[in-house]
């Protein structure tokens, strides 16, 4: 199981949102939590370009993350 690190200034965006979005969001970031690069739940696409950075569409507002094996982060 992996664990979550998130970014103060995206943890102020996601604060900022109306309650049912927020709801949205953590649960998605909490299936994030059992496989961050595939989930039968969510979109989750590889970015290009760039080593284990992989974004997570929710609606209009796209999460970017970056896995990072050796920490299970």
């Amino acid at each position: 199981m992996y664990s979550l690190k998130i970014h103060k200034e995206a943890l102020k965006f996601i604060q900022s949102r109306s309650v049912s979005e927020k709801k949205i969001i953590k649960t998605k970031l909490n299936l994030l939590t059992e496989n961050p690069f595939t989930h039968p739940r969510l979109d989750i696409k590889k970015m290009k370009g760039v080593e284990g950075v992989f974004r997570l569409r929710s609606g209009k507002i796209r999460i970017i993350y970056q896995v990072k094996e050796s920490e299970l982060l």
